[in-house]
């Protein structure tokens, strides 16, 4: 048997809560009795409802490299394949973490996002960094594939690897509001084909 940690339960439900119903939405009552508990069990982890909308964007915002990234060494074109796969994981974790199996999930996650980097405007430095980040790592592989002759050389590094992390996000959000991506199980390989024409050697 699982047991798990009161103050993990809370944040759980109240970060569900939150980006499902916004930080006015959502009270300390909702939150309590989503996890089973008291108000009062509540405030023996937090000494406000401020305080636990912190802590529970704090953790949502605990950044790791998109799964997509956790392995370079495949092949260029395989990476890149893997980036566009990636989009409906991503639809399907958008989802689960809102609480809400349709296309407006997408509406919730973004107002979160919106309000939680206006309420503290650190976690946008956070999220910047973040895609500075994957970034970086695309252009080193994207420069090692220069190298190996693998694609061509007349491109930046540094531009197609934004590009390509700009693409992708716009992909994610069209995943849920436009009809010619969600309807179509063949447009990922599509988009795909063409992006790896304009790469490819």
């Amino acid at each position: 048997m699982i047991i798990i940690n009161s103050k993990d339960r809370i944040l759980d439900v109240a970060l569900q809560l939150f980006i499902r119903n916004g930080y006015r939405g959502t009270s300390l009552n909702d939150i309590a009795d989503q996890a089973g508990l008291t108000k009062g069990g509540v405030y023996h982890y937090f000494s406000s409802k401020d305080d636990l909308y912190y802590q529970a964007v704090k953790r949502f915002f605990d950044f790791s490299q998109p799964g997509w990234l956790d392995n370079t060494d495949v092949e260029i074109k395989e990476l890149i394949w893997q980036g566009f796969q990636s989009i409906k994981d991503r639809k399907k974790w958008i989802k689960d973490l809102v609480g809400v199996d349709s296309n407006d999930a997408i509406l919730h996650f973004y107002m979160f996002l919106y309000d939680a980097t206006r309420r503290y405007p650190e976690l946008q430095k956070d999220i910047d960094q973040h895609d500075e980040a994957k970034r970086k790592k695309l252009a080193k592989v994207f420069r090692q594939a220069q190298q190996e002759g693998k694609i061509r050389e007349d491109v930046n590094p540094e531009v197609i690897a934004f590009e390509l992390d700009a693409l992708l996000q716009q992909l994610e959000y069209l995943s849920f509001v436009n009809p010619n991506i969600y309807q179509d199980s063949n447009m990922y390989q599509r988009l795909f084909d063409n992006y790896w024409l304009r790469l490819k050697k």
